[in-house]
């Protein structure tokens, strides 16, 4: 097999790249990504984080490619189906994604930043300057809790949850199975899930059929809530989301997957066509949830895991399913 790597020159990658290829010698791995475009024609697997489509077009002897984190919607998926690629993805951020959420949710309620801004600039809040309930901020324990997507990072979550004796309750369309454990039990019905919980974190992968699963319909009955998105940006109606939070609606939100991204080497730009960003009662996160050391380092290793099972066995437990887009 010809294993081609577009991943960076960092340690992470090369190291790892370099004692997988040593324990695999009668298989060819390119690790320059210069090198592997070159060659895209003869790979036989790729590991990358995004590439253009037009190189997986060019890549006709393509059997797999490996992912080293868990999304797949910026995979040409239907070039894939047609040529019966098999994609390999891993899910070693699962607990830095849920950490980041727990962060952001403590952060609205706790008024950690409002504060710290404002102490910065010497305005002082509490008792000690004779304020009273207004400047009071808000516990997390006891809140009702719903977790759209149980995998991973939702089932990580759920258990953080825990620590506040939070109820927990995890969405997800079949309910053939048991709850995993620290969800209290299983939603199937979206607008049950929502209504019968102030916290809403959103954990779900962006497939057809989550696109726009939380309407603007939805969002503008959601009086009260606090909604947490480290999912992706377009499970949730762009629109919808701005207008309940900005008539207050939606107590408030903590975002880490957006809608609009710098393109092109800038590192300025609005994350939304509407100006999500500017308001109050918004938590903001640059899409860095799972940028943690530890979790570029669980996600390196799973990667690598899974192309070394593929070499031996031609098979791997990590194997995600393409038509789902998970």
């Amino acid at each position: 097999m010809r294993v081609g790597s577009f991943m960076p020159s960092s340690p992470l990658w090369t190291e790892g790249l370099a004692a997988l290829a040593s324990r695999h010698p009668d298989h060819e791995f390119i690790l320059d990504p210069e090198a592997a475009s070159a060659h895209v024609e003869g790979l036989d697997a790729i590991l990358a984080n995004r590439l253009p489509e037009e190189l997986y077009r060019r890549a006709t002897r393509l059997k797999a490619v490996f992912v080293p984190f868990a999304g797949l919607n910026h995979l040409p998926r239907e070039l894939l189906l047609e040529r019966q690629v098999r994609v390999f993805n891993v899910h070693g951020n699962a607990e830095e994604v849920a950490e980041r959420a727990l962060a952001m949710t403590l952060d609205f309620y706790g008024r950690i930043t409002e504060y710290h801004n404002d102490l910065r600039n010497e305005l002082w809040h509490g008792f000690w300057v004779g304020r009273g309930a207004e400047d009071n901020w808000s516990s997390l324990f006891r809140r009702k809790a719903a977790i759209f997507g149980v995998g991973a990072i939702g089932a990580t979550l759920a258990r953080l949850l825990k620590a506040f004796s939070c109820e927990v309750v995890g969405f997800r369309r079949r309910a053939d199975e048991a709850p995993p454990p620290g969800f209290d039990r299983i939603e199937t019905d979206l607008g049950r899930a929502v209504e019968g919980a102030e916290l809403l974190f959103i954990a779900l992968p962006l497939t057809p059929a989550t696109k726009g699963l939380f309407s603007r319909e939805l969002l503008l009955s959601a009086r009260g809530k606090f909604l947490v998105n480290v999912g992706r940006g377009e499970v949730i109606d762009e629109e919808g989301l701005y207008l309940a939070l900005r008539d207050g609606i939606l107590k408030g939100a903590a975002i880490d997957t957006w809608y609009s991204y710098p393109q092109g080497g800038a590192v300025r730009g609005a994350p939304s066509r509407f100006p999500i960003h500017t308001l109050p009662n918004v938590i903001l996160s640059p899409h860095v949830a799972g940028s943690a050391h530890e979790a570029a380092a669980a996600n390196a290793r799973e990667a690598l895991e899974n192309i070394d099972e593929w070499l031996r066995s031609g098979r791997c437990r990590r194997e995600a399913d393409l038509r789902a887009m998970y």
